[in-house]
Order: C-alpha cells, then sequence, then structure tokens
C-alpha cells in the first residue's frame, strides 16, 4: 500500500512539474535590438536594423534616419531634427505639440538595457552594443510603421 500511495505521489508531482514547465513567460513581450543590430516588434517581426554608426533602416534596407555626431537624429528624407540620442542612451524626442518626450536606458544588465518611457514602462530591450542608438531607432520605425509623419519640429 506504501508502494501504491509512493507511487501516486509521484506521478501528481510529475505531471504538476511538467505542466508547470509549458507555463508562458510571464514578461511583455515588447520590441528588441540584438546583438547584431537587427530590430523586432514584440510579435517577433523583423521591422528594421541599426547599425555601430547610427543609421537606422527599415526591413527593406532603407535609411530612414541616421544619428549623427552631435547626437541629433535627423530624418533621411527631410533632414529634419527629430530629437536629441544623448551618450548614456537616452533619447528626447519632439511630439507635434511642441512638448518634449523621452525614453531612458538603464545600465547594461547581462549585455541587455531596458529602455522605459516616462511612466516606466519598458518598451525597448537593446544590446549594450547599440544602447545610445536603441530609443531613437525604436522610435523611428514605429513612426514608420504606422505611417505617421516623421517630422516632429
Amino acid at each position: 500500500m506504501k508502494k501504491l500511495i509512493f507511487l501516486f505521489a509521484l506521478i501528481v508531482v510529475t505531471l504538476t512539474a511538467t505542466q508547470n514547465s509549458f507555463a508562458q513567460n510571464y514578461k511583455m513581450p515588447v520590441t528588441s535590438i540584438d546583438a547584431k543590430g537587427k530590430i523586432t516588434d514584440a510579435k517577433g517581426k523583423h521591422i528594421g536594423w541599426v547599425t555601430s554608426d547610427g543609421i537606422i533602416k527599415d526591413a527593406a534596407g532603407v535609411k530612414i534616419a541616421h544619428v549623427d555626431n552631435a547626437g541629433n537624429a535627423i530624418d533621411a528624407v527631410t533632414g529634419k531634427n527629430l530629437g536629441k540620442a544623448s551618450k548614456n542612451g537616452t533619447y528626447l524626442y519632439h511630439v507635434k505639440s511642441g512638448v518634449s518626450d523621452s525614453l531612458t536606458v538603464s545600465i547594461p544588465m547581462n549585455g541587455v538595457c531596458e529602455v522605459k518611457d516616462t511612466s516606466g514602462k519598458t518598451v525597448l530591450l537593446v544590446h549594450e552594443n547599440y544602447k545610445q542608438y536603441g530609443a531613437c531607432a525604436m522610435h523611428c520605425l514605429q513612426l514608420k510603421n504606422e505611417h505617421k509623419d516623421m517630422k516632429m519640429k
């Protein structure tokens, strides 16, 4: 009888452990930039590239913006200033009402930085190689994918 109870308990523990191993990721999926500069959205779709010298391209490889030496994000088509990417990765962008908003970047944890909006919500995971350009790239690509005007000033 003891062996039967032990066997039953072992089966219950095994089934419970198996179910928990298939549990979904508790974190909400967010846009990410990997070590090669590939940008994928929250659904895993490739939406663009960012290079180590600050060039931002869409998924087709078309240049949509770049970050100059002063840290200004410049629209590739109009040449207009879209925002300011500082050395620590914080990205200050301009919205149509004339007010500025920002995305802040955390220090690297295991080679990955979190980009958070003003409310503290994580909106992007970026490899530390692209810390300076990551928030800017995400902002530009989201505007392009939503077919919004990138002219901010």
